[in-house]
């Protein structure tokens, strides 16, 4: 059978150390660490290898990514400021994607870089939050219930449950810069998001309804993505956080 192959975390990381290793060999290389499930010791029998191998120089940006048959890696090549500078980037994906900067395990690191990179990710102004956080309320879950409410109303109801699934995915960013939280990975994404204490109302519940797959009503979908829209309105409004304005005040 094809595609990837079931072997053990000794083994796994037995061809991380390997890798690394042909990496040093090839690069001059400032550190070199994993970065992923296989950095938290929770990957599975068919999980990847992750790494991140900073070179000395400026400008670098090479990604290697193959796969032997049985398995596959990808090994992120950089320079100090180009991964330093990719940690401190802060967008409505931060939540999810920035773990990868902060959960690193090092196969080696004389300079201590990868501890250093840490300090870049959270390095945010409350302002820089909240701006995020409004463009992703107008930008992208405003557009998301239009799209439910279309589909609801039309009965072209092929692309709803596809709609609802995005919409929490963004319901989940949102809460993720809301509560300056990163999540372990995206399988895990929505479970973290409903422990979080900052959130809006209606958000469990229209979660729930995603995760379930429980998606054939579009009257229910409907339904739960205006409960959680007006959770959004309240919860923007207690943090005066604007999400209705006029053209004219935009444009001053």
């Amino acid at each position: 059978m094809p595609g990837p192959q079931p072997c053990s975390h000794a083994e796994r990381m037995s061809r991380a150390r390997a890798i690394a290793e042909t990496f040093r060999a090839h690069f001059d290389v400032l550190a070199i660490g994993l970065y992923g499930s296989l950095a938290r010791g929770t990957d599975g029998p068919f999980s990847d290898i992750e790494m991140y191998c900073v070179v000395r120089g400026e400008g670098i940006d090479e990604d290697y990514e193959w796969s032997e048959g049985d398995w596959k890696a990808e090994v992120n090549v950089q320079s100090p400021e180009v991964l330093t500078a990719w940690a401190a980037e802060l967008d409505e994906f931060w939540p999810l994607t920035h773990g990868s900067c902060v959960n690193i395990l090092p196969l080696y690191d004389p300079t201590r870089f990868f501890e250093s990179l840490k300090g870049y990710v959270f390095d945010h102004a409350d302002e820089e939050y909240d701006d995020l956080i409004r463009g992703v309320i107008v930008g992208e879950l405003y557009e998301f219930l239009g799209k439910i409410r279309n589909a609801a109303a039309s009965g072209e109801t092929e692309n709803l449950s596809a709609l609802a699934v995005e919409m929490a995915q963004y319901g989940a960013y949102l809460i993720g810069l809301a509560n300056r939280t990163l999540y372990t990975s995206s399988a895990t994404m929505f479970s973290e998001s409903r422990v979080l204490a900052d959130k809006p109302s209606g958000y469990d519940q229209f979660c729930e309804l995603v995760t379930s797959g429980r998606l054939e009503s579009p009257a229910q979908i409907a339904r739960a993505a205006d409960r959680f829209w007006e959770g959004i309105e309240a919860w923007a409004g207690e943090k005066s956080i604007p999400i209705y304005q006029r053209l004219e005040d935009l444009l001053e």
